[in-house]
């Protein structure tokens, strides 16, 4: 299952020579390394920023095994040697301690939440015409998430839980009203989403600034040009596109913007960084066929 917010690499740099001769400078990425979009993507951007003596070398790293709140994550990344990347939403505080490498990895999609409710209370939802009336109900949200400083920035009630699955349980069990979930995680939640007989609302979305970014260390420019390198070029060459739009994660949420129209609740952000380029990004994608949820 997709984890929740932030995921890191260790990138191990190395050189060798045998026999008088140089022999190709390996990186070795020890991570969580599979075949799922974001560790693609790093993939992808790494080949395209290599030199020609480059090579890289994905390992799994046990690390992942542990179970770390996500500022906890943050704190341990920041303390690691070596050349390291991380991937996360991102805030003031997490700008404050790494360094964001400032394209969207979702286009932008993390920021539009579906709104996961209970079969039985269709119509209740059906008949919200305004965001004080949305706001009047509960969301469940997990405890240590964005997210959920987002939400009651903007005057929402939270419920918080530790785990993902476990708030699943929680909406079921009705200690809330409704569950926020990036659309990008509806297609890997699907299963719970039809285990507790839950639906998405079909009528509603949130909305907020939320960018997920690849992260390195503060002091590791030579990384974050490199990575900077490796996006313009599959930007640039459409590779970028091509493997974005061949996600069944990303092809399930486009069913969800688009053709039906919804109502959208804008939040704002009080905790989004003032560097984050929103005005004329060329990164997002736009929602359209939609409408604002009056206040």
């Amino acid at each position: 299952m997709f984890l929740r917010y932030a995921f890191f690499l260790l990138l191990i740099c190395s050189s060798y020579s045998y026999a008088g001769q140089s022999a190709p400078k390996h990186y070795v990425v020890e991570g969580w390394i599979d075949n799922s979009y974001v560790p693609t993507l790093l993939s992808l951007i790494l080949e395209a920023s290599k030199a020609p003596d480059e090579v890289i070398e994905l390992k799994y790293n046990k690390l992942y095994d542990l179970q770390l709140s996500p500022s906890r994550r943050i704190a341990e990344f920041a303390k690691l040697k070596g050349n390291m990347v991380m991937w996360t939403v991102t805030t003031k505080d997490y700008e404050a301690f790494l360094q964001p490498i400032r394209v969207p990895i979702f286009k932008g999609l993390f920021g539009y939440r579906g709104l996961i409710i209970r079969k039985e209370d269709q119509v209740k939802f059906a008949g919200i015409k305004s965001q004080k009336k949305l706001a009047s109900l509960v969301a469940g949200q997990g405890e240590q998430w964005p997210d959920t400083d987002v939400l009651r920035a903007n005057n929402f009630s939270v419920v918080t839980g530790l785990q993902t699955d476990n708030l699943y349980k929680m909406l079921a069990a009705k200690r809330f009203d409704y569950f926020p979930r990036a659309l990008v995680e509806i297609e890997e939640e699907q299963a719970m989403i039809d285990k507790y007989d839950l639906m998405i609302a079909p009528n509603l979305l949130l909305e907020y600034p939320n960018p997920m970014y690849f992260f390195v260390q503060k002091n590791n420019t030579e990384l974050a040009k490199r990575l900077v390198r490796g996006w313009n070029i599959i930007l640039n060459n459409g590779t970028f596109d091509q493997l974005f739009f061949s996600q069944p994660r990303i092809k399930k949420a486009m069913t969800y913007i688009s053709p039906i129209p919804r109502y959208i609740a804008h939040l704002k952000v009080p905790e989004l960084p003032k560097e984050t380029p929103l005005k004329d990004f060329p990164y997002w994608l736009p929602m359209t066929g939609s409408h604002t949820l009056p206040p």
